[in-house]
């Protein structure tokens, strides 16, 4: 704890969560720059009432962050490092928030912050604000409640280990790489990254998830809606896709939201567990993309190995840390002696 007393909260907001090309060509929502900055108002004011007495933004290339800090004044401060613009500033804004000693951090985007974020700290604090297009790590939580349940855990008047569990994450191995995601990864049939959103099923080859509704949008509808995985489930789900070398009795076709608003068929070839220490294999050529994102292109010689484990972040239960706090009567206000 960096001042001896109370940790610090941490907020890091992604301007680009939200603002792919999937908006021109589905009905996909769109959250605003100037919604942004109110959702880290609104968080960050809650957390000093709660009782951080340190509420670290990290400041990212659009300026949000930073006209936060303005508009919240008290002890809100702005991370000392370049915003470049890239997911790269997720990634360092988490790993300064780690060696700043945050006790807990509110991640504002879609499924990629929150992976980024979680590559710059295994085992982030976490509690995850649905700003992207397929969320599914991330979840719609009232920014004031966020930060109140932020500021409860860094002061100590709620236990991080009483309202908080692991996660699970895929490792994905490319050679001597490592990749990592915290819902799914998909093997596509293509040859570069492009746009990095994944719009076509007809691209995909297969899906590993760790986690799959099928309340979902996304490539994690996919398993959602053919094999639905909770977060609590060990496992993992490899679906495999039909690349048009199966018959038809032996496909299951499966109408399922890739991009949110807009629908497709795919086939499904195969389903199997993916169990805990044993791996997935594919062979390259390739592109892997990560949590819906295009990432790594894989060549023809390569090969793909992906396993599961407990290494994701830290969710923080925010409706537990809520719910512990007014049955400790931790919003309480006790009155001087003039009233």
């Amino acid at each position: 704890m960096s001042n001896g007393l109370v940790a610090p909260v941490g907020i890091i907001v992604n301007p680009l969560a939200g603002t792919d090309v999937r908006r021109l060509s589905s009905p996909a929502g769109h959250t605003s720059h100037a919604a942004k900055v109110a959702i880290v108002q609104r968080a960050g004011a809650a957390a000093e009432a709660a009782g951080a007495q340190r509420v670290l933004l990290a400041a990212d290339s659009a300026g949000l962050a930073q006209r936060a800090v303005t508009l919240l004044g008290g002890a809100a401060e702005l991370l000392d490092q370049p915003a470049l613009g890239s997911r790269h500033d997720t990634v360092a804004s988490a790993r300064k928030m780690w060696k700043q000693g945050c006790a807990a951090v509110v991640v504002i985007g879609g499924d990629g912050t929150c992976r980024d974020a979680a590559m710059g700290w295994p085992g982030l604090p976490v509690i995850a604000l649905s700003t992207g297009t397929n969320n599914v790590f991330p979840l719609a939580i009232d920014p004031v409640a966020a930060g109140t349940a932020a500021g409860l855990v860094a002061s100590g008047v709620i236990p991080l280990d009483a309202v908080s569990s692991t996660t699970k994450r895929l490792v994905i191995h490319v050679g001597d790489d490592e990749y990592i995601a915290l819902v799914d990864m998909a093997v596509l049939e293509t040859d570069s990254v492009g746009s990095r959103a994944v719009l076509h099923g007809d691209q995909i080859r297969a899906v590993v998830a760790a986690l799959a509704s099928p309340c979902a949008s996304g490539i994690s509808s996919i398993a959602g809606r053919v094999a639905p995985l909770a977060a609590d489930d060990p496992d993992g789900i490899v679906v495999y896709l039909d690349r048009g070398t199966g018959s038809a009795g032996e496909v299951r076709r499966v109408r399922v939201p890739l991009v949110p608003g807009t629908f497709q068929t795919v086939a499904i070839r195969s389903i199997a567990r993916l169990a805990r220490g044993h791996l997935a294999w594919f062979d390259g050529p390739a592109v892997l993309a990560f949590d819906g994102e295009r990432d790594v292109v894989v060549g023809p010689e390569a090969t793909v190995s992906v396993t599961i484990d407990d290494g994701g972040p830290r969710r923080i239960d925010v409706d537990r840390v809520l719910w512990l706090a007014a049955q400790r009567a931790a919003f309480d206000v006790q009155e001087d002696a003039h009233g």
